[in-house]
């Protein structure tokens, strides 16, 4: 893997600043413009608007939201792969996306249930690839919604996925150990900063420690969105651990980043979440507390296309692309600063 220089690193993340700065002064007609908004949702319904019309458009799009699109918009198709992007930059396969994060209490107190856990979640991939799984999980996420659990409904629930779809997530496993490096960089590319070693779980020397005396209720989050996959199998087919019981809770996208905050308004203290890489990193650099156990989506972004004559980051100079705040923009930003294309927001 590629051994990026830090101070490199810091000239990158000053030219995203004077990228956008320079774009607003030069007003050029090579300047990328940047359209912001809440949902991809809204993204979809601006392209499937220019198919009506006939003209040319681009919105970032993750997965599953990229097939439900061409679903309602038949011509979509995909500019710009951000994995592609950010491998032939950085080296590495794709982008730590989303990881599985633990309290960090939690993770000290018992690893034979984080260990048992891992080991459930390592062919998650290869069985969400499978068709016959793929119906199981939508039929698990019907049957959630049914029992209404902690008032919430799962937007993912009552829609079609497909072997592409999944294939389009790039999910995986990797334990905390062996994603350090790719983290590292990851968060260092968006936000100037490298996340400590002790944000890493590493398993005791000695091994799994005893299992839990009595029955001890352990409470998962997954945020309503691409990173739930990460867990599909467990969460369809449950997780037998001895001395334990396993809750699983689906909330707002926007909610798990407060997940192991006290005033996070949940009815029970998260164990364990899924959630985006760099926002938990960001939360252990403020206050600490979570460890990283391992990684699961390595990127599921796209620019997605209708009527388009663009098929790379270089084409799309001039034109506008719609895209959604937090970390797809700050992605999109900096990959157009890496390959030395302006842009305005």
């Amino acid at each position: 893997m590629k051994k990026t220089v830090a101070a490199a690193m810091s000239a990158v993340m000053l030219a995203l600043g004077a990228a956008a700065f320079a774009a607003c002064e030069n007003g050029g007609s090579d300047v990328v413009t940047l359209q912001s908004y809440n949902s991809e949702s809204q993204i979809v319904a601006l392209l499937q608007q220019a198919q009506n019309s006939g003209a040319e458009a681009y919105g970032v799009l993750g997965e599953p939201s990229l097939t439900n699109g061409k679903a309602e918009v038949s011509s979509i198709s995909v500019a710009v792969d951000f994995q592609e992007e950010w491998t032939a930059i950085t080296e590495f396969d794709g982008y730590p996306q989303a990881s599985l994060i633990a309290r960090g209490t939690f993770a000290q107190s018992d690893p034979a249930f984080i260990a048992a856990f891992s080991e459930a979640l390592k062919d998650n991939a290869s069985w969400l690839s499978q068709e016959e799984n793929i119906d199981k999980f939508e039929q698990k996420l019907a049957a959630y919604n049914a029992a209404d659990p902690d008032g919430y409904q799962t937007t993912l629930a009552g829609k079609t996925y497909t072997t592409e779809t999944i294939a389009n997530c790039n999910l995986g496993y990797q334990s905390a150990q062996e994603v350090k490096a790719s983290v590292k960089d990851y968060v260092n590319r968006l936000s100037g900063s490298e996340p400590a070693d002790g944000f890493f779980y590493a398993a005791p020397a000695s091994g799994a420690q005893a299992q839990a005396e009595g029955d001890k209720t352990v409470d998962v989050y997954l945020p309503d969105g691409t990173p739930a996959f990460a867990l599909a199998k467990v969460f369809t087919e449950g997780v037998s651990v001895a001395g334990y019981t396993v809750r699983f809770h689906i909330v707002a996208a926007g909610q798990i980043g407060t997940i192991f905050s006290s005033t996070a308004g949940t009815e029970a203290e998260a164990d364990l979440a899924v959630m985006p890489t760099i926002g938990a990193a960001n939360v252990y650099a403020k206050a600490g507390g979570i460890q990283l156990v391992s990684t699961h989506v390595f990127g599921n972004l796209y620019i997605a296309s209708v009527n388009g004559t663009a098929d790379s980051l270089e084409d799309l100079r001039g034109k506008t692309v719609y895209t959604t705040a937090a970390t797809t923009i700050q992605l999109l930003q900096y990959l157009l600063t890496a390959n030395g294309i302006e842009y305005t927001v």
